[in-house]
């Protein structure tokens, strides 16, 4: 046991002998200890000798929320439903548990539990019920199911899409989600394979154990028209392999030092895909999350290789903006001015099962946390300031720990020598909604 471990055991020790064991003695241990298995730990502990307590509720929320915020799911699942009974009423929706549902796999008890009476007329909360579903149903490979699910929706709620009203950008959305799934039943039929979006977390980390994981480079560029100007210069635009090969060197140099060369990927090849005008646009995706990430998976090409390999979507539009994204099933969309190592890797990272560090609701409750533990998955302020990766992270991807490295200078990585590689990563900042 390292010195500083057994001091604080010691610490816990001796004040546990010298202070009544109280509920709020429980909470300050677990706010105050830095490891998050502490602090389940003495949660746990509050609940066992303290049931009935006022303070168990909420000690039982810190409780799930620390166990959801550390991917620990299934804990976190059974944990909410010990207190929180099935609710059977149409009108009622537990979010929480339905997220917790689809997290872990439980696409059937989604369905069930998410029954929405005909007509409710709560349109904002049937359409976050109508995404649930039809998250489950892709996961299933139910094209059909998830489509007929769209339109009954439609049929309820369309009339509320006249232009100027409140709920106008949501219903095109959702009628371009209609037009998408249309298209994956062309692709594949009513049952395909399936598909992992939105919030629906992938079964891609078993990669994170393997050397040589292929993948795919994707030029998306605008059909250029009789007269239009010259594109502005972007990075990659006018390359071939050798840019995107040396961008992937540079990527690997990074992830061989985070995984401790557990993980590595294999450049697979460059295409180029292009688009007319209003193909791609943000009106025609549709401005919906779950609409963006099912028409991703529209693009034969990409739909072909979606959950076997990674795809990185590089968009050359100028409308493409800060984009990037994690669209499932190993399916990456950035823009050409994102096409840098930190922000591939970050994808990539979501790719393989990595969530970002966030406790700011627990923050918020008194909690303290390792100011060491920080990474790639952690956001200062829109921007990635560490490179590493946190342990919550580390635990699931199976890779040991290593050195947290404070990013700074722009230097790249792929020439820089082998022991200094993890010193001059340059920082990125990442704007888009993951």
């Amino acid at each position: 046991m390292k010195a500083s471990a057994y001091v604080a055991a010691l610490s816990v020790i001796v004040l546990t002998a010298a202070t009544p064991l109280t509920p709020h003695y429980y909470f300050s241990l677990a706010q105050n200890q830095l490891a998050i298995a502490e602090k389940t730990g003495f949660l746990r502990q509050l609940l066992e000798k303290f049931p009935a307590s006022d303070e168990s509720r909420t000690a039982h929320d810190h409780l799930v929320a620390l166990l959801a915020g550390s991917n620990r799911f299934e804990e976190a699942l059974h944990e909410y439903q010990s207190t929180h009974p099935d609710v059977s009423h149409a009108n009622i929706m537990d979010f929480k548990l339905l997220d917790y549902q689809l997290k872990t796999g439980r696409f059937n008890e989604v369905l069930r539990e998410a029954q929405v009476a005909e007509g409710s007329g709560h349109l904002s909360r049937d359409l976050k019920v109508m995404e649930l579903r039809v998250q489950a149903l892709l996961a299933q490979g139910h094209f059909k199911f998830a489509r007929q699910e769209v339109e009954r929706w439609l049929s309820l709620y369309r009339v509320e899409g006249v232009p100027g009203s409140l709920y106008e950008n949501d219903i095109q959305s959702i009628a371009h989600l209609n037009r998408h799934l249309r298209t994956l039943e062309r692709i594949d039929g009513a049952e395909g394979k399936p598909l992992f979006t939105a919030s629906v977390a992938d079964s891609l980390n078993h990669w994170s154990r393997q050397r040589d994981v292929p993948i795919y480079f994707f030029k998306l560029i605008p059909a250029r028209r009789g007269g239009q100007r010259p594109q502005r210069l972007q990075a990659g635009r006018y390359e071939m392999d050798a840019f995107f090969q040396k961008q992937l060197l540079e990527i690997n140099h990074g992830f061989d030092y985070l995984s401790s060369g557990r993980f590595s990927l294999q450049y697979k090849g460059l295409q180029t895909l292009y688009v007319r005008e209003g193909d791609l646009d943000p009106a025609t995706v549709g401005g919906r999350l779950l609409t963006s990430r099912v028409y991703a998976h529209t693009i034969p090409q990409l739909y072909r290789l979606a959950g076997q390999a990674f795809v990185v979507l590089v968009d050359y539009r100028e409308n493409a903006e800060d984009e990037a994204a994690y669209m499932g099933d190993g399916i990456l969309h950035v823009s050409a001015n994102k096409l840098q190592t930190l922000t591939l890797m970050h994808e990539i990272l979501h790719g393989l099962g990595a969530t970002h560090q966030d406790w700011n609701y627990l923050e918020r409750q008194g909690y303290h946390f390792d100011p060491e533990d920080r990474g790639l998955m952690t956001f200062d302020n829109g921007e990635l300031h560490y490179f590493g990766l946190e342990s919550k992270n580390r635990i699931l991807l199976d890779w040991p720990p290593v050195s947290v490295v404070h990013l700074s200078g722009q230097t790249d990585i792929a020439l820089a020598p082998a022991e200094d590689r993890p010193t001059v990563l340059a920082s990125a900042q990442l704007t888009a909604v993951h």
